[in-house]
């Protein structure tokens, strides 16, 4: 399908009128780079961080509070009433705490999904905007590739994310994405 599809891109750009008689407008958007510079990325990555440490803490007097229980546990007669009650509330103490970290784990991935979606649908519109008021037909995803991979797979993963392989500079929105994103978002 790719192997269909770039050529394709590659005749329409290469064409030099459309059949609307107009040049084609072309433009490429760098996603890490706009990922990185987006200053509300910083802001829910603190909120995020914010969150996880919050997390972690209540789990952490819980964890204190069972290693504590165990410590009493030990000083008690073996099989004698106290002992057995003590027993039973660490289990359930031991029960609260897994339920209540798969819960967190859940909440802080639900939290990291939204996160990524608020950031990709802000970036979306932005492009949207600039594409319509500077009259592109066209912008396509960039990415920086690294070629060096720790193995193989790795290797061809970047490969086949990698849109688009080179561009004229004179292309590149992702400035104006940037900006735009960051004075909306000074804006409030």
């Amino acid at each position: 399908m790719i192997s269909f599809f770039v050529p394709l891109l590659a005749l329409i750009i290469s064409m030099p009128d459309t059949t609307l008689g107009k040049e084609l407008k072309v433009g490429v958007v760098n996603l890490n780079k706009v990922f990185e510079q987006y200053e509300k990325r910083k802001e829910l990555e603190n909120d995020f961080r914010d969150i996880r440490a919050r997390s972690e803490d209540t789990l952490k007097i819980k964890q204190e509070e069972a290693m504590s229980l165990r410590e009493e546990i030990q000083l008690l007669e073996a099989g004698s009433m106290a002992r057995k009650k003590k027993e039973e509330e660490l289990e359930k103490l031991l029960l609260y705490l897994q339920v209540e970290d798969e819960v967190a784990r859940k909440n802080l991935a639900k939290a990291e999904k939204d996160f990524y979606e608020e950031l990709f649908q802000d970036i979306n519109t932005a492009v949207d905007e600039i594409g319509k008021k500077e009259g592109f037909d066209l912008i396509l995803k960039k990415e920086d590739i690294e070629p060096k991979s720790a193995d193989l797979l790795e290797l061809r993963l970047k490969i086949g994310i990698g849109t688009v392989l080179y561009f004229s500079n004179a292309l590149d929105v992702t400035d104006k994405v940037v900006e735009s994103l960051n004075r909306k978002l000074k804006r409030g």
